[in-house]
């Protein structure tokens, strides 16, 4: 990484490092990066196959090798690129959940959001409302509290949404 993109990482995890006092924002933070981990997308799979049409339940389906792909995806992506924690770089910040592996780059936490985003906002049009400010605010929680760079989300972001669509749009095509 750059020079430059490094301070500027530097200068936007320390300054949201400050509004970690403010305990509502931090515990609300600490939630998002929670549902990260899986429940909520797990409510939200067994509701649309309880409940759902067949359109919903292709979605569901879709969803789920996505995520195997995504998964797949970013822990090649973290052994190849080795990029260290941002707490591991800036003694003065403190990482506030305990990461599931040791590199940063990309979000596995965001690149999946956004690929459930990518996936059910392409099979199941109008549904973006819900999936694209969740993935944002799982993002934005692993930099608030200390897990990533910034750009580590932003490219986790781009990639999962990228692998979301093509696959449903794959799985539209092949379905007719």
């Amino acid at each position: 990484m750059s020079y430059r993109l490094n301070y500027i990482e530097a200068v936007v995890l320390r300054s949201l490092s400050r509004w970690r006092k403010v305990r509502l924002l931090t515990f609300g933070f600490s939630m998002c990066s929670r549902l990260g981990d899986g429940p909520l997308w797990a409510a939200v799979a067994v509701t649309l196959l309880l409940f759902g049409q067949s359109r919903e339940r292709l979605a569901v389906a879709t969803a789920a090798m996505v995520v195997v792909l995504a998964i797949a995806a970013f822990s090649s992506l973290k052994k190849l690129v080795r990029r260290r924690r941002p707490f591991e770089f800036l003694a003065d910040l403190s990482c506030l959940v305990q990461p599931p592996d040791r590199y940063s780059f990309p979000s596995g936490h965001t690149m999946t959001a956004f690929s459930l985003y990518g996936t059910f906002a392409t099979m199941l049009p109008g549904s973006g409302w819900f999936f694209c400010p969740a993935a944002l605010l799982i993002g934005l929680s692993r930099i608030f509290l200390g897990a990533h760079y910034p750009s580590d989300v932003i490219v986790g972001g781009l990639l999962g949404a990228g692998l979301g669509h093509t696959v449903a749009l794959g799985a539209l095509w092949l379905l007719g």
